[in-house]
Order: structure tokens, then sequence, then C-alpha cells
């Protein structure tokens, strides 16, 4: 029976929430080799899931660099003998490897580089959540497509890795101020007040964060009392089993909140210069977005930007520590009623 495949060569975040799309090749294709490809760095996601089969890892810096990679890769790929694969990243160079890689079924998007290169286009539907418009695509596969959820596998290591960093916090929070993109960043004197204010509270607080947020944390951390930095610390499992203890995770637009909502968690994620509209919100029941309609600039980009276009950053600034603790005090009390949109 030919192998299935999910190739998601994105960001951690991204792979995160095609993470259904495995649920729903082994549903939908029982006996058949379930693969998943994606970028270096992400493959901690899929260890232990009972979904997948094998994991390739597209090193894009490394062996699998330039020209000569994407032959290299999609060598790789045609060994599988993968009959049909899913392919949610709309990348001309993603598409391109499935294509030479002779895969005879190749089910993407009508948007992006890439969409020349798939079997199966489907349009991209913005108002949705990405889970869904990903599930989409195994609809148009033929698969199952309800009912899944994304989803990441911690085992009993990841378990003891955390006990030994929050040994001794109990009933704690998490900070994770970083991002790849700076305008997603609620400012660091923002964090520092209200950790300082849960700290006040007897609440611990835990700074997390990956590689490249080292300074932010560090910055965050000394100036909230009492805090402990774990940025750099834990894998991608551990950091999602670390948000799944927490009271809740406060974080922007990014990476980790997908995390959080992958295991159950409460997630408080703040929005600024991107929208729900654009479906990255934390897709699980207990995530909250905490965003401010009144500015009108919003949404500046599908990823945020370098600097604000305006040079205010009043899509963030206006979210002031008052504001944000006032929502997260009407969510962890049940009464949730405030001027922003959640």
């Amino acid at each position: 029976m030919p192998a299935v495949a999910v190739i998601q060569t994105a960001f951690i975040g991204d792979v995160v929430l095609a993470t259904p799309l495995f649920e729903a090749a082994r549903v939908s294709n029982p006996g058949a080799t379930v693969v998943g490809v994606v970028k270096k760095g992400c493959e901690n996601l899929l260890g232990n899931n009972p979904f997948v089969d094998e994991v390739i890892v597209w090193d894009k810096r490394g062996a699998h660099k330039g020209v000569g990679g994407i032959f290299h890769l999609a060598g790789e790929l045609r060994r599988r003998g993968i009959g049909t694969a899913l392919i949610p990243h709309r990348s001309l160079r993603t598409a391109l490897t499935a294509m030479i890689a002779g895969i005879p079924v190749r089910v993407g998007f009508a948007k992006g580089g890439g969409a020349l290169f798939h079997t199966r286009r489907i349009p991209y539907e913005y108002g949705i959540h990405e889970v869904e418009r990903n599930l989409m695509l195994a609809k148009a596969a033929g698969w199952k497509h309800e009912g899944f959820c994304p989803a990441i596998f911690p085992d009993d290591a990841d378990r003891a890795k955390v006990d030994s960093v929050v040994s001794g916090i109990t009933g704690y929070c998490v900070l994770a101020p970083g991002s790849v993109w700076p305008t997603k960043r609620w400012s660091v004197e923002y964090y520092i007040a209200a950790g300082t204010e849960f700290a006040r509270r007897g609440i611990g607080v835990v700074v997390s964060g990956g590689s490249g947020d080292e300074a932010v944390c560090r910055e965050v951390a000394t100036g909230v009392p009492g805090s402990v930095d774990i940025c750099g610390r834990l894998s991608l499992r551990q950091s999602a089993e670390l948000y799944r203890r927490a009271q809740f995770l406060l974080t922007g637009d990014t990476a980790p909140q997908h995390l959080a909502a992958s295991v159950g968690g409460r997630v408080f994620s703040l929005f600024g210069p991107t929208v729900k509209r654009f479906g990255f919100w934390p897709y699980c029941d207990s995530g909250v977005v905490i965003e401010d309609d009144s500015v009108i600039c919003r949404p500046c980009g599908a990823h945020g930007h370098r600097r604000c276009p305006e040079g205010t950053h009043d899509c963030m600034k206006l979210l002031t520590p008052e504001h944000v603790l006032a929502i997260i005090d009407s969510h962890l009390n049940g009464t949730a009623h405030n001027s922003f949109k959640e």
C-alpha cells in the first residue's frame, strides 16, 4: 500500500496546526505508512505521535540547501513510495520538491508560489481557523476530515525534565515574551508590570522562550521579583508540558500559544498587528485572544513587521497591563466581560 505524507516545512506553530492531518491520514489510510516532513528544528513536535510512522527532516540550510538539496530530499521522498501528499505550506520549493519526488497526488492550496505544482488545489479561505483550512486538504484527498485537533505528545522523559525546571514552584503562570516579528511583541515593561502583579498575588512566574529569545526573557525575568527564567532549557514538547501544567500562559501571536492549545492549556494571547480573521488563534476551549479593534490600521500584515509602519505600535501599546490583567481576571473568576474583543 502506498505511503502517505504530510509536508509542512514552515514554522513551529504551522507544524502544530498541521498535526490533525496525521490523525486524518492514519484513520483514512489504515495500513499505510504515514510520513511527516518538517524543517530542521521542528522534528521534536512529531516525536511520540501515534499517527506518525516516520519523520523526514528538511535541513534547508545544510544537507538540503539549494537546488541540489531539493533533488536530494526529493530522492528521499521517492524512496518512500508516497502515493498522496498533503502540503499545507504555500511554498514554491516545498511543492516543487514533492513534484520532483514523483508523488502522484499532491494536494495543496490554490494560493502561493507552490500552487502550480499541486495536482489538486483548494481555495485558501479567510475567516476560519488554520486547522480547519488544513483539514480541507484532507477532504480534497477523500480522507476523513472532521473531529481532529492539534496534539503534541510529551513522554515520561519530557515530564521529568519539566519536573526538574519547576521544582519548588507551585501554582505558576508562564510568560513567553519572544517573537521572530518585533511588532508582535508586548513590551518588556508591560510584561514586567503584569508579572510583578502576578508575583504579588503569590503566583509563581516562569519566563519561557526558545532560541533567539534569551535577551528579552532575561530582561523580563530580571524585572519580575522571584521569577524563574528557563529560556532555552526545554524542547518543544517539554514546553508544551510546561504550559499544560501552568495556571495560564501569557504570550503573543506566536508558537507558544499553539503549543499550549495542543495540550489543552489555558492561554491568553495578545494580538496586535495581526487579527483573528487570519485564522491563527489558540485552537482550544481555554484560549483567549486579547486585541483592540479600535486601532484602525490593524492588520498591517500577515506576520507583522520589524517596525510599526505607522511609527506608533498602538496595537500593542493600547493593550496596557491594567486592561490585560482585568481580562485575565475576568476569565479566571468566571465573569469574562471587558471592552476588548476576545
